[in-house]
């Protein structure tokens, strides 16, 4: 009797170790799952830290080029070197591979290549000249907006066209043309910015690419008194 007892007491009391041992496991995956959340809202955080950091300091970068833009005006007063940092403003601003300037012949009504960065002799020759509905750039003209081709291969603007061959072998997968109009409604020319890939340049880089727009028009008016 007093050994199935004991045996009774020994079997109550492994009952109680085995139920306090599930307890505190529980408790230990219940701190796990805790910390692992602990841990994934701060890498959110940091995550959204560092996207506003860079966000900062993209929008400072380029508001220190438009400065610098309208200050070379200034201190040059020639057109000719302001164009150029403009399309270095322009391709460092949308992450581009390749950029160019145009502006509006009066008498022809086509754009004219005027600075340009990364292309061979044989792109510019082609492109030397635009009227309106050639490529992204016409087409932009013609439309008086933006145009972005995010897939040349992929657009009707290229496909069944001599200009498609021409992207293609120059290494353009991706075009942005942004018109140059003064403030009063004129066209004046035309800053494109060409990419190696596919792509699509977001919100926050289309507003700054249109201050750049407003900056080179105001500049290219001020040229021309």
């Amino acid at each position: 009797m007093d050994e199935n007892k004991l045996l009774a007491d020994e079997n109550n009391a492994l009952k109680e170790e085995v139920q306090r041992l599930r307890a505190c496991l529980a408790q230990a995956e219940g701190l796990e799952q805790t910390t692992g959340k602990i841990d994934q809202d701060y890498k959110k955080v940091e995550t959204t830290y560092s996207e506003r950091e860079k966000q900062l300091i993209f929008d400072l970068d380029a508001m220190t080029r438009l400065y610098k833009i309208s200050i070379l005006f200034v201190r040059e007063g020639s057109l000719e070197p302001v164009l150029v940092e403009i399309v270095d403003a322009a391709i460092a601003i949308s992450g581009a591979d390749f950029g160019n300037i145009q502006l509006l012949d009066p008498e022809s009504s086509e754009l004219k290549i005027v600075a340009s960065r990364g292309f061979p002799k044989w792109w510019l020759d082609f492109w030397n000249s635009v009227s309106v509905g050639k490529g992204t750039c016409g087409t932009a003209l013609g439309r008086k907006e933006r145009v972005i081709v995010e897939d040349v291969e992929q657009s009707p603007i290229f496909v069944g066209t001599p200009a498609l061959e021409i992207q293609l072998k120059a290494g353009i997968r991706a075009v942005q043309s942004t018109p140059i109009v003064s403030r009063s409604g004129k066209p004046l020319g035309m800053f494109s910015t060409q990419y190696k890939k596919p792509h699509k340049p977001d919100k926050d880089t289309l507003q700054m690419l249109d201050l750049l727009a407003l900056s080179a028009a105001d500049i290219i008016e001020r040229a021309s008194i």
